[in-house]
């Protein structure tokens, strides 16, 4: 009994804290639809503000719905970057505007040239949402964030365009790296589970062959065609995101004997999701694969 008295008042003081700890939190909010927006809008607005992720790890972002709570919050945010792509975002940014009639929406890919979506090999009339995996259009992105923020607080204006000119500079690092290491690869195509590097594939001459059907795994057909496709392009690595099994994908990668590489295109880190790409191909791509 004693035990068990502790542990609730353990409990009780650990949700106390933290709920103190964001009462003491007073920085104005900017809400996020997916995690890489944190980080660039992070590293556009220093610690100015307060900024927080809509959709949790391990959602969809084709069919994620924000709590009520999350909707309470978010409008007590000032502004709302959405990728403007997703499909969440497609179906939920009408309720959240009428939700919270206060809150400011930027939706971040204007100016982005957009690729169409693939769906089962097929190209069609929507827009590939992965905007975000691409160091030219992170720049975009970027760049939008900080103009957003300029507007809604002018005052640190200065502040802001500085963070972008460093933020731009980190990008150009990266983009350097990986141009260096994808140099020498000859076997430029890859095979990922869901076909979330399209942007990455266009930066760096690459041909991205994706396993997913129209979100759905594929008929035993079309993995046939993929293993015909992939052996005479000589893919040598095939890509998984984390949130997905790939199952498919992974029975393809034994029929190649290609290395498996788990990536996860919706982390926060995203200087260190591109390297992992370009990592992975780098390494097999130059040599022999065992």
């Amino acid at each position: 009994m004693k035990k068990t008295r502790f542990v609730l008042l353990l409990t009780i003081n650990v949700l106390l804290t933290s709920c103190a700890g964001e009462l003491t939190d007073t920085r104005p909010r900017i809400a996020v639809s997916i995690e890489p927006l944190r980080y660039f809008t992070e590293q556009i607005a220093g610690d100015r503000y307060k900024v927080t992720t809509l959709m949790p790890t391990g959602g969809s972002p084709e069919t994620y719905e924000p709590t009520p709570h999350q909707m309470v919050e978010l409008s007590q945010s000032q502004l709302f970057f959405a990728v403007g792509t997703l499909g969440f975002e497609q179906t939920q940014l009408g309720k959240m505007a009428e939700t919270a009639p206060e809150l400011k929406i930027v939706p971040l890919m204007k100016g982005v040239n957009l690729l169409a979506a693939h769906h089962g090999g097929n190209t069609s009339n929507s827009a590939d949402p992965h905007v975000w995996m691409s160091t030219n259009n992170a720049r975009i992105l970027a760049s939008n964030i900080c103009d957003a923020l300029c507007e809604a607080d002018s005052a640190n204006a200065e502040t802001y365009t500085d963070n972008l000119k460093r933020f731009d500079a980190s990008v150009d690092s990266i983009d350097t790296v990986i141009r260096a290491e994808l140099k020498d690869v000859s076997h430029r195509t890859f095979l990922i589970y869901h076909p979330a590097l399209g942007y990455f594939a266009r930066d760096y001459g690459l041909l991205q062959l994706a396993v997913e059907q129209d979100g759905k795994e594929p008929s035993a057909a079309r993995m046939q065609q993929l293993i015909t496709t992939c052996k005479a392009e000589n893919v040598r690595v095939v890509f998984i995101e984390k949130e997905y099994s790939g199952k498919s994908a992974r029975r393809i990668a034994e029929q190649l004997d290609a290395k498996v590489s788990i990536i996860n295109p919706l982390g926060y880190d995203w200087p260190a999701e591109l390297s992992t790409i370009s990592k992975a191909l780098k390494n097999e791509g130059t040599t022999q694969v065992r």
